[in-house]
Order: structure tokens, then C-alpha cells, then sequence
């Protein structure tokens, strides 16, 4: 069995343990401002995006976007609309569709939510220069159109 240095010598094991870090730094800085409750704020930038096209969106068309189950969708909006952060209304050409929408506190959250995300790169990449920078940002681009090529068409444009 690999020991922990062996592990962190595998590009793949390293770059998900930069992801795990990072996420947990972003969980911990959300819980401090008083967001612990947002559970995925993805869900909350793809509303937002859809808001200023004048788009509304249904569970199903969120499923869809962030490749996740309905369930997972269902569950996730129930804590959001809890919260304060979205309100379910019915569609008025369609009353079994419910459409979702961001309230104010749901834009406020949104906000604070970008500048957590922003102070958390400027801490993870603290020290890199511009040039280091635009490498790794070019290195990560080829490893994501690397990686697309070998999904099936069905997860091509996966936003994950």
C-alpha cells in the first residue's frame, strides 16, 4: 500500500487533494460569513445566470445543467427555499411546473459567495507569478479538453 508521499506523487492524487483542500477552505469561509446552509452555491450561480437572460428555470432544466439527479436537485432547492435563498412559484402556462427563482437574499448570498471563492484562489495562489499563473490556468484548460474527449456525448458539456 502507497504511502502518503508516494500518493501525493501522482499528479491525479495531488490535483484532487487540492480540490478537497480547496473546497473545504471555500465550506469553512461560507459557514464563517453565515452561508453554511447554501449546500452546492453552483446551484445558485446557474439560477443567477439564467436570471439575467430573463430565463426561469424547472427542477428538471437544473437537473439537467449541473448533470445531477432531479432528487438531488429536489433536495438542494428544499434547504435553498428554506433558507430564503430561492422561492418556488408554478408556471402560469404549466401549474404542474414549478418555476425557480433567486430572491434577494439569494443574490446577497450570491455575492458574498464570489468573494469567498476569490479570497480563497488569492490564498491558494499566493506567491505564483503571472507567468505561473497563465501556465497552470493553459495546463488546466488542455487537461479538461483531454479529459472531455474521453466522455461519452452524453456528459460532453458537463459544467462540473
Amino acid at each position: 500500500m502507497p504511502d502518503q508521499q508516494q500518493a501525493e506523487d501522482l499528479p491525479g492524487v495531488l490535483f484532487q487533494m487540492v480540490s478537497r483542500a480547496r473546497r473545504q477552505a471555500i465550506l469553512t469561509a461560507l459557514i464563517q460569513q453565515g452561508l453554511g446552509d447554501l449546500g452546492n452555491p453552483m446551484l445558485l450561480f446557474l439560477l443567477e445566470a439564467r436570471g439575467k437572460d430573463g430565463q426561469v428555470s424547472s427542477q428538471r432544466e437544473l437537473s439537467d445543467a449541473l448533470h445531477v439527479s432531479p432528487a438531488s436537485v429536489a433536495v438542494s432547492l428544499k434547504s435553498l427555499e428554506r433558507g430564503g435563498y430561492v422561492e418556488k412559484r408554478a408556471d402560469a402556462s404549466d401549474q404542474r411546473r414549478k418555476s425557480v427563482r433567486l430572491t434577494p437574499k439569494g443574490s446577497e448570498a450570491i455575492r458574498q459567495c464570489y468573494q469567498v471563492f476569490s479570497h480563497v484562489d488569492q490564498v491558494m495562489f499566493q506567491g505564483f507569478t503571472q507567468e505561473e499563473m497563465d501556465l497552470f490556468c493553459a495546463c488546466q484548460r488542455r487537461m479538461l479538453r483531454n479529459l472531455r474527449g474521453e466522455l461519452p456525448p452524453e456528459r460532453m458539456n458537463c459544467q462540473c
